[in-house]
């Protein structure tokens, strides 16, 4: 048996390997305890200090504290030890927290999830950097300004009461003007008083909603309500009425068209597409109000659908950027104000599948409740200590984790699922060319944005429309051009990026890393590429292919123009964004390889394949998309014996697999399979 002294030291080279709960140290104590042989002894005492060692060097648990990959569908990044990292979609709805500081990489990251997500997503825009993502030939995105939205703050939810909705209405325009709790009750009670007023609904029952035919209050009838109120001079209800004016008319001024609205742009229709709010050039207070107005919306919808809604897995997902603009530390501990309400709805909207994503550069000013009740933890690169330490607090990381953290590098972060440990991991570098103006969104967006209902105007409120509306539509800038940017023909390429970019015409499916190696070296590579996205050339996708990733590039318009001048002829094979097509050209190369015969894009199948005597068409489906579905009863109905649906990951095959079971579609005649079992020589069978 081994001396205390002995066990004493043992256990201090424990603790300086990590965990002393590990199980390779436990059971190394273990022996050097029970045993009495002096070799044996030192043996146990030279691995200890290995571990030591290694600990120093990389003070994180191994592959085991990772999440099992077969049920993730977001690829991260890679570990220092060169293993995928994926982060389970189920951890979403308990959500996550991204921290660094400015230029650390959190855009960069949410163009990742966002491209990643099989649900639709929401993306609270402060900054202007999510319209970009409209060059994604595989992620749809609609972009609305916050000249373009209408919101009527008053019409509440199908199915939520009056007299609940004016509840939280006030609890979330005091919140966002900094409003005590007397102030609030008197904005409540003038919007009740505005519900009685209007006989055409019953503020106790659920009569009224957005998309009813009946007529709303705004907030221009309850600011003319106000106006009209007689009070008492310097009573303390004038000094309530004042304070609620006082925002109310601050509000109306910047953005009354936003609110000249009887319903408002359909919300729970949009729940169904990914979209960006801008809500870039207006004051704080009213991006504050905006932001937490749709986070209650979502949530009042989600609980007065309950029987349907809870539990259903993830639904939907919000970016929030910038997050203590919403989550406030300063606002939570105000006993005056009380508990935020957008803390509690943020707790509270998990059960009904919907996720949230926030970022920020300053944890330390974050909310005590959203870093301890965000699921998911990621730190990237931070300089100031302060905000260092508070996020190291909140994943509770270690002395040497801490020395290591002060060490990573832009593009890389610690990421913390739960109670398992930090995992070091080097994001992929989603590079997003901005170069999307407002003359792009118009040109784009204009025709949707007046499809979108939004009821009848109230007031006399000005409606002017989005910047560059006007221009385009009295001709000084023609929709033609505001799809390309300005004379892009005019800019000359160096030699290296003229030929990276008619590399990728001739051979759209050829990784980076092999245009790279007819290129001298991976610096004049990587200053091609650099060249051609600075120049809005082309943009850059990452397809993810099981255990590694291609890099890929896409034309964009300006590219297009820019060869086109040179008389190089441009053609397009395959329908779809980059993913989409690389996906087909692999699936039908897998078919070839197993000695059958394919065809992309033949009788409206995406791969159209024939083995022996059947003729099976193969649908490459990126998303939860009920077309896929359609497709497949067409085909069935056509003239293919089989079909079979290749899907982006595991979330796509899952939910399309609950569709076609609502759809009642035979399926022996159907196999959902992931695009990347097409990878190997034999495709899947069904």
């Amino acid at each position: 048996m081994a001396p205390a002294g002995e066990i004493e030291r043992w256990l201090r080279l424990a603790d300086q390997a990590g965990h002393a709960g590990d199980e390779r140290v436990h059971q190394l104590l273990a022996v050097a305890a029970a045993t009495e042989n002096d070799r044996l002894q030192r043996r146990v005492q030279t691995l200890l200090g290995v571990l030591a060692v290694q600990q120093a060097a990389y003070p994180f648990r191994y592959e085991r504290s990772y999440p099992d990959p077969e049920n993730n569908v977001l690829d991260l990044g890679v570990t220092k030890t060169g293993s995928q990292y994926t982060l389970p979609v189920d951890v979403l709805p308990k959500h996550l927290l991204v921290a660094g500081q400015s230029g650390a990489g959190k855009t960069t990251l949410f163009y990742t999830l966002m491209q990643e997500l099989s649900v639709p997503w929401w993306a609270f825009d402060l900054k202007r950097d999510y319209r970009h993502l409209t060059q994604s030939g595989d992620t749809s995105v609609l972009v609305v300004p916050w000249q373009r939205l209408r919101l009527n703050p008053l019409s509440p939810p199908p199915g939520v009461p009056r007299a609940r909705w004016a509840q939280v209405v006030a609890e979330v325009f005091g919140h966002a003007h900094g409003l005590l709790s007397a102030s609030k009750n008197y904005f409540m009670a003038a919007v009740m008083e505005l519900y009685d007023s209007d006989t055409t609904g019953d503020p106790d029952t659920e009569s009224s909603s957005p998309n009813a035919d009946t007529p709303q209050p705004t907030f221009h009838d309850l600011n003319a309500a106000l106006d009209a109120q007689t009070v008492q001079p310097y009573s303390t209800e004038s000094q309530y009425r004042s304070r609620v004016r006082n925002r109310l008319d601050g509000m109306l001024r910047v953005a009354g068209p936003v609110f000249d609205c009887q319903h408002g742009y359909p919300i729970i229709d949009l729940l169904e597409q990914n979209v960006v709010f801008e809500f870039d050039g207006l004051r704080t207070d009213l991006q504050d109000f905006l932001m937490e107005l749709l986070f209650a919306y979502v949530y009042e919808h989600r609980l007065a659908n309950a029987t349907t809604e809870r539990n259903a897995g993830l639904q939907h997902v919000f970016f929030l950027d910038e997050g203590k603009r919403v989550f406030s530390v300063y606002k939570e501990r105000s006993d005056a104000a009380g508990i935020p309400h957008i803390a509690d709805v943020a707790a509270k909207m998990r059960e009904f599948g919907e996720g949230l994503i926030v970022a920020d550069q300053e944890p330390s000013k974050l909310t005590d409740s959203i870093k301890a009740n965000t699921y998911t933890k990621i730190l990237l690169p931070t300089g100031d200590q302060t905000q260092f330490q508070a996020m190291a607090e909140a994943m509770q990381l270690s002395r040497r984790q801490r020395e290591y953290a002060h060490r990573l590098e832009i593009g890389e972060g610690l990421v913390q699922v739960g109670h398992h440990s930090a995992v070091p991991v080097r994001f992929p570098d989603t590079t997003v060319a901005k170069t999307v103006t407002d003359a792009n969104l118009v040109a784009r967006f204009e025709q949707e944005w007046k499809r979108l209902p939004a009821g009848p105007q109230s007031s006399t409120a000005d409606s002017s429309l989005f910047l560059e509306t006007e221009a385009v539509e009295s001709g000084a800038v023609t929709a033609a051009a505001a799809t390309v940017p300005p004379e892009p023909a005019e800019r000359e390429l160096s030699p290296d990026a003229q030929w990276l970019l008619e590399d990728i015409v001739e051979q759209p499916f050829r990784a980076v890393t092999d245009r790279y190696a007819e290129l001298d070296s991976r610096y004049k590579g990587d200053r091609a590429q650099q060249e051609l996205l600075n120049a809005g050339f082309v943009t850059s996708t990452t397809v993810h292919l099981g255990k590694g990733r291609i890099k890929l590039f896409e034309l964009t318009a300006a590219g297009r123009a820019y060869l086109q001048k040179h008389d190089i002829d441009v053609q397009r094979t395959g329908r779809g964004g980059i993913e989409h097509r690389f996906w087909q050209h692999r699936i039908k190369q897998a078919v070839e390889a197993a000695g059958g015969s394919a065809w992309r894009e033949r009788a409206d199948a995406d791969v159209y394949a024939t083995f022996d005597d059947r003729t099976i068409a193969i649908e490459v489906a990126m998303g939860n998309n009920q077309r896929e579905i359609d497709h497949v009863e067409k085909h069935l109905d056509g003239e293919f014996d089989a079909v079979i649906v290749a899907c982006r990951n595991q979330a796509v095959r899952k939910r399309l697999q609950e569709r076609a079971a609502d759809a009642d579609i035979d399926r022996s005649s159907v196999a959902f399979r992931l695009v990347r079992e097409f990878l190997g020589d034999e495709p899947p069978g069904l």
